[in-house]
């Protein structure tokens, strides 16, 4: 089945705005209820949903490493091959646990050059289903919060959690069931879902939704689809991506197999797509291994896409066709045959940040403006007031031992770089950091390759630097 709402007119869209309060008040929530987070009271100012394909400046990820050896492989591959192309913020529980996300990276030959770690709480790997939902709030990063439907863990509060973390404004509807795996947009504020987004909400209205969607995330039109017979979640992740602005995939399975229908009407659905601004679509069909094991669940960073692969003869046929129409991006396929039985792959166990500031332009329809898909982390906007805590930059252990934490805490939000420095002056690492917001901050440094001195680690903002002296004996 395929459905979508016609774009909203500006008369529209301004007489939905002023009966959202009206549809809060029917819903039970009245607005001290519905906007629980103390940064931000009202509706974004021109709110915007960000693509997967265009620029990420960051992937959030949980893992709690030696619980599963199987699945620590995947993990620490997938951070592997995100380290170069962006940030990777690993939520942290407690030191222990910091320190067995540090040596099992290492168990598996993983650098930890481009890891940070930050003191958000976590508790299942599924950070896709628990949000948060990236938005541009009059050109800057907030976070909408949805409810989603797993039960009995940890993590409902997490959006707010993160946007707490960053003082980023937030938007919390978890009175509504919308897990991140159903959610696909582009940059023509098109949202596409599975019927479960209003199945899902069976005591909400679906103009209600829909209201929601248009005046928090700027969503003016949605496509939805039939969710698969055997998918509990009904997540569309698990069968249809869009891979930029005119190219889809969609699984598909042998004939007979009970979802064969599904996705056979569900492809016919994204034929009947017009592009918004006249262009073709490409949508290719991928068969899934084993007629279960999904190639679709993958993650677009930058330039590179990570395909979950099962050792299986279809492999080549995914890793060719997300190729052929991705002729720009490092195709890498990752082994999830370990995990894909939990229903998920790579996609719902990473969730990515766009640039903390929205770009006034930009020139490639696929959201990349150069070659190294890092276009987006520079930003002018500097806020007064010193940008880091007196004496919070610290190495500890120090003199070092193997692996030191170097631990900052930034008041405002700028351009960072970290530096150290040998005794002669050379450069032996630099990371930098832009467009951050406040936070508290640990980066690892493997000192076992390094030679016994004396070395400065430099953290410098736009307007000030620190630095401390790191003894390696």
């Amino acid at each position: 089945m395929h459905c979508s709402t016609k774009p909203h007119t500006s008369g529209q869209r301004s007489i939905q705005r002023t009966i959202l309060t009206s549809i809060l008040l029917i819903l039970g929530l009245p607005l001290t209820l519905a906007f629980q987070h103390e940064r931000h009271t009202d509706v974004p100012v021109n709110p915007t949903t960000i693509p997967e394909y265009d620029s990420v400046a960051g992937v959030v990820m949980y893992w709690n490493p030696y619980n599963n050896p199987a699945y620590d492989q995947i993990a620490t591959a997938v951070i592997e091959h995100i380290q170069p192309r962006a940030t990777v913020f690993m939520q942290t529980n407690n030191q222990t646990h910091e320190m067995d996300m540090i040596n099992n990276l290492e168990d598996h030959d993983v650098t930890i050059s481009d890891i940070v770690f930050i003191d958000v709480y976590g508790d299942r790997i599924w950070i896709r289903d628990h949000g948060p939902f990236s938005i541009y709030d009059n050109d800057t990063l907030a976070f909408v919060g949805f409810d989603d439907l797993a039960t009995g863990h940890g993590d409902q509060d997490l959006p707010e959690r993160l946007a707490g973390f960053w003082e980023l404004n937030y938007y919390d509807f978890s009175h509504i069931i919308f897990d991140g795996g159903n959610y696909l947009v582009d940059n023509h504020n098109r949202l596409f879902a599975t019927q479960r987004l209003y199945t899902n909400n069976q005591n909400i209205p679906q103009s209600d939704i829909d209201t929601i969607l248009e005046s928090y995330m700027g969503i003016e039109s949605i496509f939805i689809f039939n969710d698969l017979v055997d998918d509990y979640w009904g997540h569309l992740d698990m069968q249809i991506k869009l891979l930029n602005d005119t190219s889809f995939i969609i699984s598909s399975v042998d004939e007979g197999h009970h979802d064969h229908y599904v996705l056979e009407n569900n492809y016919a659905a994204l034929q009947a797509i017009d592009h918004p601004e006249g262009k073709t679509y490409q949508i290719e069909q991928i068969p899934k291994a084993e007629n279960w094991k999904t190639y679709i669940n993958s993650f677009i960073v930058n330039d590179a896409v990570l395909v979950p692969v099962y050792d299986h003869p279809n492999d080549s046929l995914a890793l060719h066709t997300y190729q052929s129409l991705l002729p720009d991006k490092e195709i890498i396929g990752i082994n999830a045959d370990a995990m894909i039985q939990w229903e998920g792959a790579i996609h719902c166990i990473t969730n990515q940040l766009p640039p903390f500031y929205a770009q006034e332009e930009d020139d490639d329809e696929n959201g990349d403006d150069d070659e190294n898909g890092d276009d987006g982390n520079d930003t002018n906007t500097v806020e007064p007031g010193s940008a880091i805590t007196n004496d919070a930059l610290h190495v500890q252990p120090n003199p070092a031992s193997d692996v030191v934490m170097i631990s900052f805490m930034i008041n405002r939000r700028d351009n960072y770089s970290l530096r150290i420095f040998d005794s002669r002056g050379n450069t032996i690492r630099n990371i930098d950091i832009p467009a951050w917001h406040a936070g508290n901050y640990r980066i690892p440094l493997d000192t076992r390759d390094m030679d016994s001195g004396i070395y400065i680690v430099r953290l410098t903002s736009s307007e000030e630097s620190w630095h401390v002296r790191l003894i390696v004996p």
